[in-house]
């Protein structure tokens, strides 16, 4: 007995000062996690303009009729725990003075034909972007014509790139598998989120009365879409 009370005097300061270092080394790490669990990695590019834009999901403000009294993407549960505010977090790391602007651009869904890029998105192309998220989709309504479709989404990329040629544009999938899918694939790169619709689990079902709410990506989806996105961008070079 007394052998093991020896033993433990001697071990129990380096089993301690051992778990003090654990805990130090794991307050530094990102909580950005893949969708396998582990951690994620800062990118091997350093952005320092990045715009995000996208509809609901990226970003919506008080709706009291939905339910919905955030003032970010519909429906994590606060804002940091949206996909956006995640990736901005993976991008500070690389770059503590990166700016990341995020914009709902729901009306190019709704009418991408008379959607006016001067009018809406004038102010961001002119802060020249090194990397443009366009995480859009959902909302296209049935029956539109794909082709003209197709025409406006590559006029909104070259919107970005027409006087900045170095611009990354990524193209992100919808997370209901929509039709804008099939066309957005053509514009690499590209990030796919059919993994999400698959696993209920990801949306926030439960959590809000209204279904439309509840049917947005929860804290889990979020976190799993922000990445999605970020294992694309650490292959970007």
């Amino acid at each position: 007995m007394l052998k093991w009370k020896y033993l433990l005097v001697i071990i129990l300061p380096f089993l301690v000062s051992g778990c003090k270092k654990q805990n130090q080394e794991q307050k530094k790490e990102p909580e950005v996690f893949t969708v396998d669990g582990n951690l994620a990695t800062p990118a091997l590019l350093k952005f320092n303009n990045v715009v995000i834009l996208g509809n609901s999901i990226t970003y919506a403000g008080p709706n009291i009729p939905l339910g919905w009294y955030g003032d970010w993407g519909m429906a994590a549960s606060a804002e940091e725990k949206d996909y956006v505010h995640i990736l901005k977090k993976c991008f500070q790391l690389r770059n503590p003075d990166v700016v990341v602007k995020i914009q709902n651009i729901q009306e190019f869904e709704l009418d991408f034909t008379g959607y006016n890029f001067d009018t809406k998105l004038k102010s961001l192309r002119d802060t020249h972007p090194d990397l443009v998220i366009l995480r859009i989709g959902e909302n296209l309504k049935a029956g539109i014509d794909l082709n003209v479709f197709e025409a406006r989404y590559k006029d909104l990329i070259n919107y970005f790139k027409a006087d900045n040629p170095k611009v990354i544009v990524v193209g992100v999938s919808t997370v209901f598998k929509g039709m804008a899918d099939d066309i957005m694939i053509k514009y690499p790169p590209y990030v796919s989120l059919k993994t999400i619709t698959e696993d209920q689990s990801n949306m926030a079902l439960g959590l809000f009365e209204n279904y439309a709410v509840a049917t947005h990506p929860g804290d889990t989806g979020m976190r799993n879409i922000a990445s999605l996105i970020w294992l694309k961008i650490k292959t970007l070079n």
